[in-house]
Parts: C-alpha cells; sequence; structure tokens
C-alpha cells in the first residue's frame, strides 16, 4: 500500500479564471457572467478509473463537485457554481481535490489551494430572516444614500424581490411571499442580496450568503 500511495504527488488545483503569481485571486467580475467558476486538477500517478472530487470550502460551507472517473490520464475540469465564489468575496476558499484510485482504496486528499476572493467597495454581510419567514433583513457597513438593494431567494425557483433605494443607515427589511417558503419546504435555500449604484452601468455588488432550512 505505501508503495502505491508514494507514486502520487496530489498537487494543488487551478482556479482557471484566478490571477497572480501564484494564480490565488480572484476578482468576482471576472466570473460575472459566467455560470460556473472551473477548477483544473491534475496530478502524477494519475490513472484510468481513478474516482476525482474537487472540493471548495469558505467560512461556514462545504461543497463538494461531482465525482469523475477517469479515462484517459490527464487534467479534469470541475465547476463550481458562482454561488459558492460570492459567499468567499472579502474571503478566502479552499479549494483540493480527492482521489480514490480504486473502490476499496480510502480516499487521497490533495494539497490545497487558498484562493484569495477580492473584495468589493462595500463589505456585504450576510441578511438575516425573521423568525416568522415573512421578511428578510439587510443591513451592512457603511450604508449610503445612492443605492440599490435587491434579495434573491435561491429556492427552487430563483426569485427576486422589489429593488429598495438606500434612504440611509438603518436596516431595510424585504416581504418574503409565503409561497416561496411552501414550494421549498424541507430544502436548504441560499438566501443574498445585490447593491447597485443607483443610474449607473456599474456591475452589481454581492452579498454572502445566508442558508436556510425549510
Amino acid at each position: 500500500m505505501n508503495a502505491t500511495v508514494n507514486v502520487f504527488n496530489l498537487v494543488p488545483p487551478k482556479v482557471l479564471k484566478a490571477y497572480g503569481i501564484k494564480g490565488n485571486r480572484l476578482n468576482i467580475n471576472d466570473i460575472y457572467w459566467d455560470k460556473y467558476v472551473e477548477v483544473q486538477t491534475d496530478y502524477i500517478g494519475m490513472l484510468k478509473g481513478h474516482a476525482v472530487r474537487a472540493r471548495w470550502v469558505t467560512r461556514n460551507h462545504v461543497y463538494n463537485s461531482e465525482i469523475l472517473t477517469v479515462e484517459t490520464p490527464g487534467p479534469l475540469i470541475f465547476k463550481i457554481p458562482r454561488l459558492e465564489v460570492i459567499d468567499a468575496i472579502g474571503g478566502i476558499a479552499t479549494v483540493n481535490y480527492s482521489v480514490r484510485p480504486t473502490p476499496n482504496e480510502p480516499l487521497l486528499i490533495s494539497k490545497s489551494l487558498t484562493l484569495n476572493v477580492d473584495q468589493q467597495m462595500f463589505d456585504l454581510s450576510e441578511p438575516r430572516l425573521s423568525a416568522d419567514r415573512k421578511n428578510v433583513t439587510v443591513k451592512f457597513l457603511n450604508m449610503t444614500p445612492g443605492y440599490t438593494v435587491r434579495v434573491r431567494w435561491h429556492g427552487v425557483v430563483i426569485r427576486d424581490t422589489e429593488t429598495q433605494p438606500i434612504q440611509d443607515t438603518s436596516s431595510m427589511a424585504f416581504d418574503i411571499p409565503a409561497s416561496w417558503i411552501t414550494e421549498n419546504a424541507g430544502k436548504t435555500v441560499p438566501i443574498n442580496y445585490s447593491v447597485h449604484r443607483s443610474g449607473s452601468n456599474d456591475n452589481l455588488m454581492f452579498s454572502r450568503l445566508l442558508r436556510i432550512t425549510l
């Protein structure tokens, strides 16, 4: 067993749109229109039949990709949903992968890439869902007029609330229809919000995620 393990060199994965000398920085604007960020894995010792899965770990969530079985040894591409990147804005994502050489062998874990996801103009903390689940509250540091806010509900159907202008530094409440709750009963729903500079063509800025099991 040891001889088999020693032939592996599970180097860190690459995030294909990352930048910097070490490829360890990512700007959300570089994947703004993408549905996914692509993670590439390649390692010494890869053989046909290996089962490989990528893992994306943020501050309080772990996303495991689909499992790919190696057909022809070479780079593998895994798709990480953009929402997982959004949840890491202003922080880090730890990205690695696992390899199971055969069904009867233990998992081998790769070295990790520590990916820094660039901050936005505002540090947009996650929203809050009221105990009665009737509204979502938004409040973040340095709130100022001249921007609008909209909440997005990432359920079985992606739904958006109305857009509200920021009036002052007070918190903002957004109504959540009861139907949004019932159609997602028993499911975990990520909730976040976007901020936009009024009258501009600027990209939206995105908050971190609140994940609620209904």
